[in-house]
């Protein structure tokens, strides 16, 4: 029996990890593994994520309970998150931890910084107990690797995965936006976006466009003092993260897609838009793996990136092509191969506790 360590699922992820736990559970039990989800037992209305009470309640207090009440036994225990392991040193039986990233930036606000430091710990237990770390792109491995120490060999490579629900929706009427999803802080850069976006608008022969950035987060204010300032606050629009059951259409809905972040363990948003036949930029040197960054057009600079826009705008031939290959690419983190890969490590640490 596996026992999968993430937050309640309701089938409506908001963020990488929830849809990650989401794509894990569907991908194993496709591969033939029966998994269990302890969190799924909780009944205080809490989310899982968005909220201060969300990590203690879900990483530690209901499994710690659950641990009090016998219900937490398994043979394999995978922590999605370094948060979730808190709990390995109360649990008897083989475990996996996943990490997505190693957060390089400072963080922006209190919330964030108590975060860190509960992820912090997770982080320590999970490298000092993990019989096997699940790291979701070569970029996280590396940087597990050199920030940690910790040896190749204890490091199974299994990217991270899309739902097939993200697919062209050729109905959809583009509306000539320029769309951005995601939260809104300093690791994400988007005040990089909104320079570039306005750099783009005072080209008087670029045609007429529209910047809509879907999110919240500390720099919100920010970014709408910043479209002032840079004269294009009539052409942006601020949105509430997008519900999950809009995603697909809205991804549908761009006529491009930007991902201006300093760095991503992965970086969901870019295979969600190019599996929906929408062009990606990115900012060249950014630390986002580069097994996903593969076919989008990257940037040197804001100018660069307007540069890139008027192009994909105006070269039909030029925007085909970007298209046609953001959909081959995004073809291959398929939710089958991630859940079969980790069935292979779910069996291989269950027959090392045997011998």
């Amino acid at each position: 029996m596996v026992a999968v360590l993430c937050r309640k699922l309701d089938g409506s992820p908001t963020n990488g990890f929830e849809r990650y736990s989401h794509n894990l559970v569907s991908g194993v039990k496709e591969a033939g593994i029966t998994s269990v989800q302890p969190n799924q037992e909780a009944r205080m209305p809490i989310k899982p994520s968005g909220s201060l009470m969300g990590p203690p309640y879900f990483d530690i207090i209901f499994p710690i309970w659950q641990i009090v009440r016998g219900h937490m036994k398994a043979d394999v225990f995978h922590a999605v998150t370094d948060s979730q392991a808190i709990i390995f040193p109360w649990l008897k039986g083989k475990k996996i931890v996943t990490m997505h990233h190693v957060d390089k930036t400072p963080p922006d606000s209190i919330p964030e910084a108590i975060f860190r430091a509960f992820y912090g710990l997770g982080t320590r237990i999970a490298l000092k107990q993990a019989d096997v770390i699940i790291c979701i792109s070569s970029q996280t491995k590396k940087e597990v690797m050199e920030s940690y120490g910790v040896p190749a060999e204890r490091i199974a490579l299994i990217p991270q995965a899309i739902s097939s629900a993200f697919h062209p929706m050729p109905g959809t009427k583009k509306e000539g936006t320029i769309g951005y999803i995601g939260a809104l802080k300093k690791r994400k850069n988007v005040e990089f976006l909104v320079r570039a976006f306005a750099a783009y608008m005072k080209r008087e022969d670029n045609p007429p466009m529209r910047l809509a950035i879907y999110g919240n987060g500390t720099d919100l204010f920010y970014l709408k003092a910043l479209s002032s300032e840079l004269g294009v606050a009539e052409e942006v629009d601020f949105h509430e993260p997008v519900d999950e059951d809009k995603l697909v259409q809205t991804y549908n809905s761009f006529s491009l897609f930007v991902l201006p972040s300093f760095q991503e363990g992965f970086g969901f948003p870019i295979i969600e838009a190019q599996a929906c036949g929408v062009p990606v930029l990115t900012v060249k040197g950014a630390l986002i793996p580069e097994e996903v960054t593969r076919f989008t057009v990257e940037c040197d600079g804001e100018d660069s990136m307007a540069d890139q826009m008027a192009r994909l705008l105006r070269d039909r031939e030029y925007r085909e092509k970007i298209i046609s290959d953001g959909i081959r690419h995004a073809g291959t983190f398929s939710v089958k191969e991630m859940g079969y890969r980790t069935a292979s490590v779910y069996k291989s640490v269950y027959d090392q506790g045997r011998s």
